[in-house]
């Protein structure tokens, strides 16, 4: 009976020591630092260079030419163009020689003569851009064979794909981006980025932190500008990347296979950029190699030549004949003439989608 009792008061002290025991592990536990999480890595690029930027004023419509200017300079200076790469660095916005075409009045005017912008709209849009940063930067066959061309305009159904596109294409070929920012209506340039995650030269699976973008006018006072994701999506409207608004484009552009208008109202039809976000962004790094060899023929070997047989000398003319000579000739009916061949059609050239503006130079800013 007494070990019984002595046996039930100590349980409750084994109890009361054990809970003391669970106690102080946790406590020692909490006081243990946790090993550290492995941190994501961080990938960062940014090819601005300074003297490769140009401010587009005074001239208000000219934002895609200074623009277009600011991404060649950079390649240019950064090395990066490839294969066929011809254009040399320049800021001229407008030569007093008029037989300069690389300034930027001139190459605003070309965008217009190959945009797919109507004839009464300032500026250029999407296409003219384009062209002409294939045409100065690789030539003719860069900007009217789509198979040779290394920039290109790439419309995106979200903010999310547009950006991730822009970071990729500036890892992967080394040359900047171009924004419809202002919902269409002006140009900026992407030259850089801050990302954690994977490597975005050849993964998607990275988050965007920061980007480097520039503005070619001067108020906006946008120059190698650290903006964050968050920024261009949400932010102020000179900063904000928006889908694209723009209805005045409504030709198709004649260097892309099919038919369909460039951007005009959703009641109007479908078009390439309305309601999306649109990039002018470098799809190859440099023009495709087309010197390679062909390969060598076969030779065939040629055929064992036949002896010529001899030659039979022509028969003396006898009387016969020549009284046939000078005899009055009867009617003989006449041949049936020959059909001439219809001659090859040549094939008509590619028409320009917009008339030529009045005036090659842009509107000056007020």
């Amino acid at each position: 009976m007494r070990d019984a009792e002595t046996a039930a008061r100590r349980r409750p002290l084994a109890r009361v020591r054990a809970t003391l025991l669970l106690a102080a592990a946790l406590v020692l536990c909490a006081l243990v630092p946790a090993a550290p999480a492995a941190a994501a890595a961080t990938w960062s690029k940014n090819l601005y260079v300074s003297n490769a930027f140009v401010f587009q004023d005074p001239y208000y419509t000219a934002c895609t030419s200074a623009s277009a200017m600011h991404m060649l300079n950079t390649i240019a200076y950064r090395h990066t163009g490839g294969n066929g790469f011809i254009w040399r660095p320049t800021r001229i916005k407008k030569d007093s020689d008029t037989s300069n075409t690389r300034d930027m009045t001139s190459i605003l005017a070309f965008s217009r003569r190959y945009d797919t912008l109507r004839s009464t709209s300032a500026g250029t849009d999407a296409h003219g851009w384009r062209n002409a940063l294939n045409y100065y930067g690789w030539g003719k066959g860069a900007m009217t064979d789509a198979s040779r061309r290394v920039y290109d305009d790439r419309a995106y159904s979200s903010y999310a794909s547009a950006m991730k596109a822009a970071v990729r294409a500036i890892a992967k070929y080394g040359m900047p981006v171009g924004v419809l920012a202002w919902a269409g209506g002006h140009a900026q340039v992407i030259t850089g980025y801050v990302v954690t995650g994977k490597d975005p030269r050849t993964s998607s699976d990275f988050t965007i932190q920061w980007v480097y973008l520039s503005d070619p006018l001067v108020e906006s006072n946008i120059r190698n500008h650290r903006t964050s994701y968050t920024t261009m999506r949400d932010g102020a409207l000179r900063i904000r990347f928006q889908w694209y608004r723009e209805t005045d484009s409504p030709y198709d552009d004649p260097y892309t296979s099919g038919w369909k208008r460039s951007s005009v109202k959703s009641s109007v039809g479908p078009s390439e950029w309305y309601h999306r976000w649109v990039l002018v962004q470098p799809i190859r790094s440099g023009l495709p190699d087309v010197t390679s060899p062909d390969p060598t023929p076969t030779p065939t070997p040629d055929p064992t030549p036949t002896a010529d047989p001899t030659p039979t000398a022509d028969p003396t003319p006898t009387a016969d004949a020549a009284a046939a000579s000078t005899a009055t000739p009867t009617a003989t009916p006449e041949p049936t003439p020959t059909p001439t061949p219809e001659p090859t059609s040549t094939p008509a050239p590619t028409p320009s989608p917009t008339p030529a503006p009045s005036s090659t130079e842009p509107s000056p800013s007020p």
